[in-house]
């Protein structure tokens, strides 16, 4: 079996995932779409389904402030400098915000602010090793997905005790909305 794609829409989100072979997401980009109506777009096999119901589930759980970060089965191919870092985004709690610099200062490497950006703008699976919580020194800086986005995660998990008396309106919304069982 080759590598498997979905995308799906789930407001306010336009979500593509690659797995490999074995269900191991490789690769996640997201993008605003405001479609109110959650949506399976594309789907390459059936056996992509399980995944992305796995992805779903996951993906509603980190919305809802139950998880830091999207726990799903993923591989990447890191060096031993990149897992450390990537394993330290996922210690991040939600709306808990870095510098670049006190990254790398936590992370044992004081000096090594623009490699760990670097780093962090190669990251495959944001969300999953969630890089938006880290910013310059004087501010807001690059993200993958866009700063409009970096911008709207970052507001979002700053403002998440406001915003979860609505939380779990949307989520019933999204389970009435993505039909699993029409394909």
């Amino acid at each position: 079996m080759e590598i498997q794609e979905a995308i799906f829409n789930v407001f306010p989100f336009e979500i593509h995932l690659i797995w490999n072979e074995v269900g191991e997401l490789t690769r996640l980009q997201f993008r605003f779409n405001f479609d109110r109506d959650p949506k399976i777009i594309y789907l390459s096999s059936p056996q992509a389904l399980k995944w992305l119901k796995n992805f779903y589930f996951a993906f509603l759980d980190y919305w809802n402030f139950k998880e830091n970060y999207i726990k799903v089965p993923h591989k990447i191919l890191a060096t031993d400098f990149q897992a450390k870092i990537l394993r330290e985004l996922q210690r991040l709690k939600i709306g808990e915000i870095l510098t670049y610099k006190n990254l790398s200062e936590r992370i044992g490497y004081k000096r090594a602010y623009r490699a760990v950006g670097k780093v962090l703008s190669n990251n495959p699976l944001p969300l999953v090793y969630p890089c938006h919580r880290i910013i310059g020194n004087k501010g807001l800086t690059g993200y993958s997905q866009g700063l409009l986005i970096k911008q709207f995660l970052i507001y979002r998990e700053l403002n998440y005790n406001f915003l979860t008396s609505n939380v779990k309106k949307v989520t019933q919304i999204f389970k009435e909305g993505l039909k699993f069982d029409n394909l």
